[in-house]
């Protein structure tokens, strides 16, 4: 949580601005400090996002005082991003920070054309992507300004970390002709299926359009023969009908290749999350 401490607090405390903290009544401890301080920035997770558009008999004015809305610490589902723009009436925007590195992308503009991109790296950044594939996927690194001096335990210095003052952060992704970069996931979650890349975000993206559909997990499982298979954890809406395997698996036929739906999904009643709300994998 230290990235999320000097990039929501000490910065904004740096440049005069008042920090208010939600209680664990949320959304409801948003919507009072927006009201009674007339706040003007929200700075956020998808997964609290989620929770404030489908909030029942909570007015589409309710954040009438915002200015701009951040997500951060994932990647926003394009139906975390529809919702709460349908609901309040403004989009969504999204960073992409690194502890090691600080805050180098925010999306401040593009609106709904550039849902899923972080924006363009901020000055005295730079941005290349390392092994690309055929669709232009590669890993992303940064330098720039305010990396880090060294990890502390056990203890290794930053000329041990960077590679010619390139911080390799693991993440993979790609950008447009006017060099808008879009995460598409991490190293560590592409699934390797008889040679083909299968991004589990991807997978995941598809998944959460389904209306029944709350979140989900997609992960590798292992197999001597295909190297890995897809597989996926689904939490289903509150008061959701009758829903199968089966039916998840035509509804993804119908959105992507074929490779990449789950072989199998298991129904879970939640998915374990972090204390920013992000999904632990």
């Amino acid at each position: 949580m230290s990235f999320h401490f000097v990039v929501t607090i000490l910065l904004f405390l740096r440049r005069g601005a008042t920090i208010v903290l939600c209680g664990h009544q949320y959304p409801k401890s948003l919507i009072e400090g927006v009201t009674k301080h007339q706040g003007t920035f929200i700075y956020s997770s998808p997964f609290y996002y989620s929770l404030l558009s489908r909030t029942e008999n909570l007015p589409g004015d309710s954040l009438r005082h915002i200015r701009l809305a951040v997500s951060t610490a994932m990647k926003l589902p394009e139906q975390v991003a529809e919702e709460f723009s349908s609901k309040f009436g403004f989009e969504l925007t999204e960073a992409y920070g690194i502890i090691e590195v600080g805050l180098p992308f925010i999306r401040l503009g593009g609106g709904k054309d550039k849902r899923g991109s972080v924006g363009k790296p901020l000055p005295d950044f730079e941005i290349k992507l390392d092994s690309k594939d055929k669709n232009g996927v590669g890993e992303i690194r940064i330098r720039g300004k305010g990396m880090l001096d060294a990890y502390y335990s056990p203890w290794q210095g930053r000329d041990d970390i960077l590679t010619d003052g390139w911080f390799k952060t693991g993440d993979l992704g790609k950008t447009d002709e006017e060099g808008f970069l879009t995460i598409v996931g991490r190293d560590k979650d592409v699934i390797n299926f008889v040679g083909m890349k299968v991004f589990a975000q991807e997978v995941e993206g598809v998944l959460n359009q389904h209306p029944q559909v709350k979140e989900s997990l997609v992960y590798g499982v292992s197999h001597a023969e295909y190297g890995q298979l897809p597989m996926a954890r689904i939490v289903l809406q509150e008061g959701a009908g009758a829903l199968d395997g089966n039916d998840l698996r035509r509804f993804c036929y119908q959105r992507m290749a074929r490779y990449k739906v789950p072989k199998d999904f298991e129904f879970v009643g939640a998915l374990p999350k972090t204390a920013s709300g992000k999904i632990k994998r």
